[in-house]
């Protein structure tokens, strides 16, 4: 361990900032035991994703190993340009080398899209949103299971179950495990929604009705159903 501390002990200027953000010294010589483990740690994991994705990343936190409390060490990072409000990722240590998540935040983009593109036409002359959310992707960065969730501003359920109708046929086929939740609001507030926690972004009193349809509600022939 001292002989990795004797070649790791001139701290590059990402390793510099990154304890400038912590209040923490600058200087290797003041730094504990603890503090010099994680700062090496954190540019491991960041040379490994750059070598990796050949592109640079970007810091957003570090959490050691706590066998105590089950903690697996990580970092937490995003890609530079990205948003680090939805756009982090974790690398984790293994037994050999390094795993991450990367393709949850590339993954969701293409989904996202194609999500779009299928259903979109669904809603021409309507105001809504659309936000995919993977909960299931393969070491291969294959894309298992998603959801998706839709801010529609229409009160008439008449016209939103027409809609619900619609987007579970054109998804009927879809052969990933998929989640469709849709809500409708009573008076008009999708403008509000935002991208980051956007299922916090608006009041439950303003929601006239929530849809769902799951792959067990498409296999028994029930498509959808409405809570209102």
């Amino acid at each position: 361990m001292g002989n990795i501390f004797k070649r790791k002990s001139k701290l590059n200027e990402r390793q510099l900032e990154i304890l400038r953000s912590k209040d923490l010294p600058t200087e290797w010589k003041q730094l504990t035991t603890i503090q010099r483990q994680s700062i090496v740690a954190i540019e491991e994991m960041l040379e490994y994703v750059e070598k990796k994705y050949k592109k640079p990343f970007c810091y957003a936190g570090y959490r050691r190993r706590n066998p105590l409390f089950m903690d697996e060490e990580s970092l937490l990072c995003y890609a530079q340009g990205d948003d680090p409000d939805i756009d982090c990722f974790t690398v984790k240590r293994e037994k050999i080398g390094f795993r991450d998540g990367y393709a949850w935040v590339t993954q969701t983009r293409v989904v996202q899209k194609e999500m779009e593109d299928k259903l979109s036409g669904i809603f021409e002359g309507q105001k809504y949103k659309m936000f995919v959310k993977l909960t299931g992707v393969s070491d291969e960065g294959v894309v298992e299971a998603f959801s998706t969730t839709i801010y529609i501003d229409n009160s008439d359920s008449v016209a939103t179950d027409s809609i619900m109708e619609k987007i579970v046929s054109i998804i009927n086929d879809e052969p990933r495990y998929c989640k469709i939740y849709m809500y409708s609001f009573k008076k008009p507030v999708v403008d509000q929604i935002t991208t980051k926690e956007h299922n916090r972004s608006f009041d439950t009193d303003d929601v006239k009705s929530l849809y769902m349809s799951t792959p067990i509600d498409r296999r028994e022939g029930k498509g959808w159903r409405r809570n209102d």
